[in-house]
C-alpha cells in the first residue's frame, strides 16, 4: 500500500495523506489568514472557524473522504473565550452526532492565528 500525499497550505505540509482506507490532514487554518498575515490585519475568530473548516473538508474530500467520514476532530484554540464560537461552527457542520473531539487552547507561532484543525477519516 502507497502513501497518496495531496497538496497543502504550505510547500513543507501536505493537505492530507492517505495510507489505504485512512486519511490524516495536517493542520489546517483559514486561508484568509495568510493573506491577513501579509496585510497586518486581523481575521475574526468566527471567518477563521469557517475558514479553517472549509479547509480541512476540502483536504479531507481531495483525498477521497467526506464530511460524513471524518471520525476524529483536534481543535486548537487560541483562547478559551473562542469556545462557545466554535462550537456554534462546529454544530453547522456536524449537528448530531459529529466525529469524535478534543479541543485545547494553545499559543500559536503565529499571533493571528486563532484556530488550527486536524483530522482523521475514511475513505468514501
Amino acid at each position: 500500500m502507497a502513501l497518496v500525499r495531496t497538496p497543502g497550505q504550505s510547500p513543507m505540509l501536505p493537505g492530507a495523506v492517505r495510507f489505504g482506507d485512512l486519511i490524516f490532514t495536517s493542520g489546517l487554518v483559514a486561508s484568509s489568514v495568510f493573506a491577513g498575515m501579509a496585510s497586518g490585519a486581523k481575521v475574526p475568530f468566527e471567518e477563521q472557524a469557517a475558514g479553517a473548516l472549509s479547509a480541512l473538508l476540502a483536504a479531507v474530500e481531495e483525498a477521497g473522504g467526506t464530511k460524513e467520514t471524518v471520525v476524529k476532530l483536534e481543535v486548537f484554540l487560541a483562547s478559551a473565550e473562542h469556545f462557545d464560537a466554535w462550537n456554534t461552527e462546529f454544530l453547522k457542520a456536524w449537528p448530531h452526532p459529529g466525529p469524535a473531539r478534543t479541543t485545547v487552547i494553545v499559543g500559536f507561532a503565529a499571533p493571528s492565528i486563532l484556530i488550527e484543525l486536524q483530522a482523521v477519516a475514511t475513505a468514501a
